[in-house]
């Protein structure tokens, strides 16, 4: 079964450079839906030049077709992995107000299922887009937040992610501060990932999150950002820590890679979210993204690109969102980009 790679509203994908294999040859199916006047035209399942001629064929004919592309689905091929889904978004902030809308419905549904939404956010720029929360109809009475990872810094620092989440919206929102797992501001990286871990686990029980089979608390909705050298959390490639997973494996881990030390939710946690989100923006970030969704390993060690091993289980799932430029590197792009092209002349005739 190939991945899915989705993208919204083509006429802003980048201009990508040519892929020495062409990434719309002969066996890529394209499932486009179309839409005219804003009314669904239905799912075709058709080889690139077959839906090109057809499209072109049937604008000739068509008055005030508006976003006659507007959402494909590309059969990659199994240089993707099967659990793959991608979203690529205009810009930055679209991305910022995607994951919004994401943690707008996940906090919904979890609320309306089980009356309590557990929520994972890392810091960097994916907490920044978490600003947008702010004004949002979340139940933050019944949510209950951790962190991916934090420095261990005092309190009220200003590399502090808690002290930052608080200004971006957790205050502006009013959110309860005791459904948030703060760490306890000491600089013992080891004493606060045990402390942080015993904390999961206690809210765990108390509320009744789900768990794997391996006994893993399970988030309804785990938000991650990638590094340009695939890193997640704090899981840097060819760390130890990104190695360690399996039955028994600690929840929490502490890392002593840079100075302040910091604290990190583990791989098994990360891929047991209910639904896990890998958000990352800007040219920056192209050549990693390639390297993690369709570029093979060149020494097969799992541990060279972490954001690689976040892959769902036990009927999770996993999204990785993007804007243009960090998907411009990805092979498929360049295919769906052939069909704006054609899209946008036959609008013209």
């Amino acid at each position: 079964m190939a991945a899915t790679i989705a993208f919204q509203s083509l006429n802003w994908l980048p201009a990508c450079r040519a892929s020495p294999r062409q990434p719309a040859s002969s066996g890529t199916t394209l499932h486009v839906t179309a839409y005219r006047n804003n009314r669904l035209r239905g799912v075709r399942a058709l080889e690139p030049q077959q839906f090109l001629g057809q499209q072109s064929r049937q604008l000739r004919n068509t008055a005030k077709c508006a976003a006659l592309i507007s959402y494909v689905e590309v059969a990659a091929g199994s240089d993707y992995p099967e659990d793959l889904a991608v979203e690529v978004h205009p810009t930055e902030a679209a991305v910022g107000s995607r994951i919004c809308e994401l943690v707008v419905h996940a906090a919904q549904v979890a609320v309306a299922q089980r009356g309590a939404f557990f929520l994972a956010i890392p810091g960097g720029s994916v907490l920044k887009m978490c600003g947008g929360l702010v004004g949002q109809p979340v139940p933050w009475d019944r949510t209950f937040l951790f962190y991916v990872n934090h420095k261990c810094v005092p309190l009220g620092d200003k590399a502090s992610t808690h002290q930052k989440a608080l200004d971006l919206f957790l205050t502006r929102v009013g959110a309860p501060l005791a459904h948030v797992a703060a760490l306890k501001g000491s600089p013992d990286a080891v004493a606060e990932a045990h402390e942080y871990e015993s904390r999961l686990r206690q809210v765990a029980v108390q509320r009744g999150m789900d768990l794997t089979s391996d006994v893993v608390p399970r988030f309804d909705l785990m938000l991650l950002g990638m590094g340009s050298d695939g890193h997640v959390g704090s899981l840097y490639p060819g760390r130890s820590e990104t190695s360690i997973t399996g039955p028994g494996a600690p929840l929490v881990l502490p890392v002593d890679k840079k100075q302040p030390a910091s604290i990190t939710l583990s791989l098994p946690v990360m891929c047991a979210a209910k639904q896990v989100v890998i958000a990352m923006t800007g040219a920056g970030k192209a050549e990693a993204v390639r390297a993690a969704l369709q570029t093979p390993s060149p020494t097969g060690d799992p541990i060279e690109m972490p954001a690689r091993r976040v892959r769902p289980v036990e009927g999770g799932s996993a999204l990785w969102l993007m804007d243009s430029p960090a998907a411009s590197r990805l092979d498929v792009a360049a295919g769906a980009r052939a069909l704006l092209a054609a899209d946008n002349a036959a609008r013209a005739l």
